[in-house]
């Protein structure tokens, strides 16, 4: 899918991804049917997440940015949904004017900069090596375990494109997940139901993702983690 998203010239690239919506059922989270439309048909004044919800229009710019985002909708509908719904449920009540709030802050981050980390079973070691910012613990002391108990699966398509122009400072916001195989059929489901009203920004953990072992050639040696600027220690209590 990585290549079509990328490769298609820009109309033949919303025409595949609607068959795509139509053949799979793709809706809104609004329930409306999902489309992907170019960005002038978004009206002026008009809410972005608000009015994907009420029309199932998605205004596509023809950048990677937005082409990245319309491959996390097909690969993680259900989830999307859900952070649309809740955008726009939250534009509702508070408007778009003003302060954004938490929750709203929150599903902009997972929307943008979400990294899911899939656990083969258990996951309490390593959400404490994310919470306490263990880097050396996380990195080099269970470095065997990472593509083999531990799978890292980017969601935030702001993050994807990072990865075009990779520097060390990367750093994905994470959401864990147990029990689950590194499959999005498998995590769409899981992870659609983490988003709630009770979503907030202190529930992600921060990763410098470029730590992660075989990401970057130069994270086999231990001196990479000694970066203060990167590998940054816990903040507060």
């Amino acid at each position: 899918m990585l290549n079509t998203i990328r490769s298609l010239p820009y109309l033949a690239l919303l025409e595949w991804l609607n068959q795509e919506c139509t053949t799979r059922g793709l809706v809104s989270g609004g329930g409306r049917p999902l489309r992907f439309v170019p960005q002038e048909d978004l009206p002026a004044g008009a809410a972005y997440e608000s009015w994907i919800a009420d029309t199932g229009c998605v205004p596509t710019r023809d950048n990677l940015h937005d082409r990245y985002n319309a491959m996390v909708w097909q690969c993680c509908p259900e989830t999307k949904a859900r952070l649309n719904h809740l955008q726009a449920a939250q534009l509702l009540l508070h408007g778009s004017v003003g302060v954004r709030g938490k929750v709203r802050d929150a599903a902009t981050l997972w929307d943008e900069n979400l990294m899911v980390l899939a656990c083969n079973d258990r996951a309490e070691e390593l959400v404490m090596l994310l919470a306490a910012a263990d880097w050396p613990g996380l990195f080099l002391r269970n470095r065997d375990r990472w593509h083999r108990d531990w799978h890292p699966v980017v969601f935030g398509h702001a993050l994807l494109e990072k990865f075009e122009h990779p520097y060390k400072s990367i750093t994905a916001h994470c959401v864990v997940l147990e029990s689950v195989s590194p499959q999005w059929a498998l995590i769409d489901p899981q992870l659609a139901r983490r988003v709630t009203t009770e979503l907030g920004p202190r529930a992600l953990h921060p990763l410098p993702v470029m730590g992660i072992p075989g990401w970057r050639e130069e994270n086999a040696s231990a001196s990479f983690y000694q970066d203060a600027a990167v590998f940054r220690p816990r903040r507060g209590p």
